[in-house]
């Protein structure tokens, strides 16, 4: 049988074509890697981005397991400093523009080829401080279901919405509101463990609690109708612990009620030379809605 020049040319030339889009690629893979870890270098901490965290559930699942495979087939980094999930988010976030959404996790060798660069900056490192502390302590949501009964919660990313009592000013928070409107009615517990920094009465916010996380991010809970029963400042809690239960306390002297409808404010802090620093709460709740308790009624 007779070979067909033409046909085994065009094999080859396909095989060709292959190969070199396999190269190319590898290549261009490696070029955006590069472009990205070099975007990262350039660049100070953009506080505004930083702040208002944008991240859910499959990004942080997809950053534990990286980590963990990475350390699984390399176990002499299993003590090493940043190559930890906190390291791993903050190289993420900052590769990523602060902004998963839409976006995946970069992979290992992504991670290996740029991690010692970037954390022998001063951006990596403040950065990697604010995670850690936002993001290690955190346990819990900090409101039960309610088995007993068909009232709920919910909330939505009002963060920097327009606020006008005391004056025009920006919401820092995220606000969870009671769908039955009742003050005393959804217990409040903590989100993580930690010391009771601040409790009383403040104007804008009521009734509030402030507690402070191990890693030092601060946790607000304000509009709060009581609070836990001998509960005070100095104390220590325990993730899942009862601060207080929902209302519509704040807008006034002590005492006022009433002027908006029951919710809480949840705010969150992180410590800078500057002084406190808010961050968006919103997807931190969406992290923490995979791990909410419930309440049983007797």
């Amino acid at each position: 049988m007779k070979r067909n020049p033409l046909k085994w040319f065009l094999i080859f030339f396909a095989m060709l074509i292959s190969i070199c889009a396999f190269i190319s690629g590898k290549c261009l893979t490696f070029l955006g890697r590069e472009q990205a870890i070099r975007d990262a270098l350039s660049q100070e901490i953009d506080y505004d981005q930083f702040r208002n965290i944008r991240i859910d559930k499959k990004h942080i699942d997809q950053i534990i397991k990286y980590r963990n495979r990475l350390v699984n087939k390399n176990p002499d980094y299993a003590g090493c400093i940043y190559i930890d999930d906190i390291g791993y988010l903050t190289f993420t976030m900052m590769v990523r523009d602060y902004d998963l959404r839409g976006k995946e996790v970069p992979n290992e060798k992504f991670f290996m080829s740029g991690i010692g660069r970037l954390s022998s900056t001063n951006t990596f490192r403040e950065l990697y401080g604010y995670y850690q502390a936002i993001f290690s302590d955190i346990r819990y949501f900090p409101v039960p279901y309610m088995r007993k009964g068909a009232a709920n919660i919910s909330y939505a990313d009002t963060w920097y919405a327009p606020r006008s009592y005391g004056g025009d000013r920006k919401h820092e928070g995220t606000d969870l509101m009671a769908s039955n409107n009742l003050p005393g009615y959804f217990p409040i517990i903590s989100i993580t463990d930690g010391v009771v920094e601040n409790m009383g009465w403040l104007e804008q916010g009521g009734y509030r609690v402030g507690i402070r996380s191990e890693s030092g991010g601060y946790f607000y809970y304000a509009h709060l109708d009581t609070y836990a029963p001998g509960l005070k400042e100095g104390d220590t809690v325990i993730a899942g612990q009862l601060l207080g239960f929902m209302g519509d306390s704040g807008y006034g002297k002590e005492g006022t009620k009433g002027q908006f409808d029951v919710h809480l404010h949840l705010g969150i802090y992180v410590q800078t030379d500057r002084g406190e620093m808010s961050v968006n709460p919103y997807c931190i709740l969406g992290l923490l809605e995979h791990s909410r308790t419930e309440l049983i009624h007797n």
